[in-house]
């Protein structure tokens, strides 16, 4: 790519080329001093940079999560649950968070939205219970997660 004419030096590399010859440089000095950071005096330097290492995934970790997707079971009412929220409940502050044992747990914030939306709890019900494939009896319940 050829920087425009206008940015061109007359006699040189534009500047366009001369940042990047400066970010190059500084990125480099900036892998020596982490480099040096790591040296063991009396240890051979290891060839691999910095940059291209990455953390190796322990086993145990990938069975329990391996565990966890064949132990996980699929709801699909709560599929559509999760699809319509938005349709059916717009302005609820609080979203679903799980289905299990016939029990919708929607998640809030704060425990003064679950006591200031207790009230609305049935009228969430009615709507739930309208979509396809809801079950003849679940209960609605309101769930404190501030994390998400």
């Amino acid at each position: 790519m050829t920087p425009p004419e206008d940015m061109r030096g007359s006699d040189g590399p534009s500047l366009v080329e001369k940042e990047l010859e400066v970010r190059r440089r500084q990125r480099d000095a900036a892998a020596r001093r982490r480099l040096a950071d790591h040296l063991v005096p009396g240890l051979p330097v290891d060839a691999d940079a910095l940059e291209t290492r990455v953390k190796v995934p322990r086993v145990g970790s990938l069975l329990d999560t391996l565990v966890a997707g064949l132990t996980e079971t699929k709801e699909p009412f709560f599929d559509t649950v999760l699809d319509n929220w938005p349709r059916i409940c717009p302005d609820f502050p609080g979203r679903p968070g799980r289905f299990q044992d016939n029990r919708l747990f929607l998640y809030v914030r704060t425990s003064a939205q679950v006591f200031s939306l207790r009230a609305r709890l049935p009228k969430v019900k009615k709507l739930v219970a309208a979509l396809p494939g809801a079950p003849k009896r679940f209960t609605v319940h309101l769930e404190v997660h501030a994390g998400r």
